[in-house]
């Protein structure tokens, strides 16, 4: 699949040291754009990234090798553990919206700025959270599930996934395949379940254990 890797972080965003992967992590971005993303993380000095971001138009950004490793979980204990392992995918969107008197709004604030009118998932209860999300969209999907199949090939990732995708647990730190931001800490809705699971599951041919 083309990736675009035009726009890279430099050294100082990230760990430049290889790592064995078992690994991939699902998150979403909470923000606007994938540049906007990766320009926000280009001022963090904590070396928190991912080394690709999908674009809402499908386009993946590559912005450093996927050998290497950033801080992405923020799991307290590990050392960093399951970042080194891991290789991070963040989906372009607003993720959690807030409802109010009828309308929806973005990053948990309400005003005109906020307010948002593109398309959204309702998931009919809340779930960490929140009821209503950024929806994911179709070619996103795809640009996912093409990427999860050439980095399972390439550093030879077991391609499998839980069969729950709704609850963390920490016995998911052990876990090798293909995993949610979610399932690792429940404090985070990302990805959440407006993502099409069983259509990844089928296009990548993974296992549900």
């Amino acid at each position: 699949m083309p990736i675009n890797k035009t726009i890279r972080l430099e050294t100082k965003d990230y760990i430049p040291t290889e790592t064995k992967k078992d690994l991939i992590i699902l998150h979403h971005t909470v923000g606007g754009t994938a540049l906007s993303t990766i320009n926000y993380w280009k001022t963090d000095p904590n070396r928190i990234a991912t080394a690709y971001v999908v674009e809402r138009d499908g386009v993946v950004y590559e912005v450093f090798d996927p050998k290497y490793w950033a801080f992405h979980l923020g799991l307290k204990g590990s050392g960093g553990a399951v970042d080194k392992r891991s290789i991070g995918i963040e989906i372009a969107s607003e993720g959690g919206l807030t409802y109010r008197d009828g309308k929806l709004y973005c990053f948990d604030v309400i005003s005109d700025r906020t307010l948002f009118n593109q398309e959204h998932y309702d998931h009919g209860m809340p779930w960490r959270g929140y009821r209503f999300f950024d929806a994911y969209s179709d070619v996103q999907i795809s640009a996912v599930a093409e990427l999860i199949t050439q980095l399972c090939d390439q550093f030879n990732i077991p391609t499998q996934t839980p069969a729950n995708h709704f609850d963390a647990d920490d016995a998911y730190r052990q876990f090798a395949g293909i995993l949610g931001h979610h399932h690792l800490r429940p404090d985070k809705s990302d990805v959440h379940p407006g993502f099409e699971w069983q259509r990844v599951i089928d296009e990548c041919k993974l296992a549900v254990v």
